[in-house]
């Protein structure tokens, strides 16, 4: 398992819950089994989503957890009745810190939220999709400052958020703009500015990356495009590494 597969599993285990990992070659005979309705939690790298998605049949895809760090519809179309998990807390080898309640949506969402908190992880579930989709993007948009920025400007989580304000609050105001005129919903840019500084005083020491920009930045820009919003600082931080923002995220992911 990956660091968020672990820490899920040992949190559903702690809640006597029964887990089953399911590796690229073992495991799948169980969690294609129409019959068995338990969930099953796809903690896998955005690279990787389509292949095991595309194992699913439609049928069994309101059996699944999709634990996102990113926008996925870009890239992957319409998901169908899976259940959404956003997830809020950071592991990195014996580094573990728990940062804000992971939030869920969906069919799984309830009892699988419950499991969490009794395991000892932080969690709650969301019943209203708007309220969800705002959650979503709030979660989008973190994802795309705790990264990309930090690996432009070759500096840590900490010292952009304190020496590059201006940018960062452009950054999540276009964003939020164009994201939340994808999905349809209105969005506070100020709430989620005030979400990343308060969830990221423990993971300062970050150094962010260039990875996953389909679903991340590269979909806010493209989000901007489909619906008229200038996303200017994205498009410049995207060009910095090479990514061109004019692009759509399924033609690079």
């Amino acid at each position: 398992m990956g660091e968020v597969g672990r820490r899920l599993a040992g949190a559903l285990s702690r809640a006597a819950w029964t887990v089953r990992p399911v590796t690229r070659d073992e495991g799948w005979e169980e969690a294609l089994d129409p019959q068995d309705g338990s969930p099953r939690i796809v903690a896998v790298r955005e690279e990787a989503l389509g292949e095991v998605l595309g194992r699913f049949p439609p049928t069994l895809r309101d059996r699944l957890v999709l634990v996102q760090n990113g926008f996925l519809e870009p890239v992957h179309g319409d998901l169908g009745p899976v259940t959404r998990g956003l997830i809020y807390f950071t592991s990195k080898g014996s580094f573990y810190r728990v940062l804000a309640p992971s939030e869920f949506h969906g069919k799984q969402a309830v009892p699988l939220a419950a499991a969490l908190v009794e395991g000892g992880i932080a969690a709650e579930a969301i019943e209203a999709p708007e309220e969800f989709a705002r959650a979503m993007i709030v979660k989008g948009i973190w994802n795309a400052v705790v990264g990309l920025p930090l690996a432009v400007h070759g500096v840590d989580l900490g010292t952009y958020l304190r020496d590059r304000r201006e940018e960062l609050a452009a950054l999540v105001e276009e964003s939020a703009r164009a994201a939340g005129a994808e999905y349809g919903v209105a969005l506070d840019a100020g709430a989620a500015l005030q979400r990343i500084l308060e969830t990221t005083p423990e993971i300062a020491w970050v150094r962010g990356g260039k990875k996953a920009l389909a679903w991340r930045n590269g979909a806010l820009s493209w989000f901007g495009r489909r619906h008229g919003v200038e996303t200017p600082v994205n498009d410049r931080l995207l060009r910095a590494v090479a990514y061109d923002p004019e692009l759509a995220p399924a033609d690079l992911a």
